[in-house]
């Protein structure tokens, strides 16, 4: 991760007027594999964790969780503020914008209990790890320090037992967005 530019009072200031303007921005981050941003929007921000609604080809298309103290730094510019004013005259951010489900923000623990309680499927990463973790698939059980998702592969295989991953190692979770949604509905059963 590169150095940040800001405090983190002073990031959490920005957030919040973000977040309150309702703007689009680009959240940079840098992973093991190199880069890893997101744009879209910051719906919510708890003492260690940002949820944001994140955007793909003029489309808000799912969410992602990440910790606060795992980005580099934020951008909302001019591009950041006409791809706002686009979403907004397609009507994308009247109808789309906003989550209906509360995903409690505390820890990870809450983070995963109430995505369980919601039945969603999950891509959960490890990303600063020497080998990247990548896990997708429905949320088994969620402990004191760890999670186990039962990982199905490209073919839609799930995999017969559940992989379990400590918190201290996760870097990002996304949810409900349109891959995750299709393709939970083709899952095949577990392997032998």
């Amino acid at each position: 991760m590169a150095k940040r530019q800001l405090t983190p009072r002073q990031y959490d200031r920005l957030i919040q007027d973000y977040i309150r303007k309702k703007e689009i921005v680009k959240i940079f981050r840098t992973v093991t594999d190199g880069e890893a941003n997101i744009h879209g929007f910051i719906l919510e921000m708890s003492n260690d964790f940002l949820l944001i609604q994140t955007e793909l080809e003029f489309y808000l298309n799912g969410y992602a969780v990440i910790r606060k103290d795992h980005f580099d730094s934020l951008r909302c510019n001019k591009f950041d503020k006409a791809f706002k004013k686009i979403l907004t005259k397609e009507g994308i951010v009247k109808s789309d914008y906003g989550i209906s489900k509360k995903i409690h923000l505390k820890n990870w623990q809450t983070i995963f209990a109430s995505l369980k309680s919601h039945d969603l499927h999950i891509i959960l990463e490890c990303e600063d790890l020497k080998e990247p973790v990548f896990l997708i698939g429905p949320i088994k059980k969620v402990n004191n320090k760890s999670v186990s998702i039962q990982y199905y592969d490209p073919s839609g295989k799930l995999d017969k037992t559940a992989t379990k991953v400590n918190y201290k190692d996760i870097t990002l979770v996304k949810f409900d967005d349109r891959y995750l949604n299709v393709f939970r509905k083709y899952l095949k059963a577990s392997r032998k």
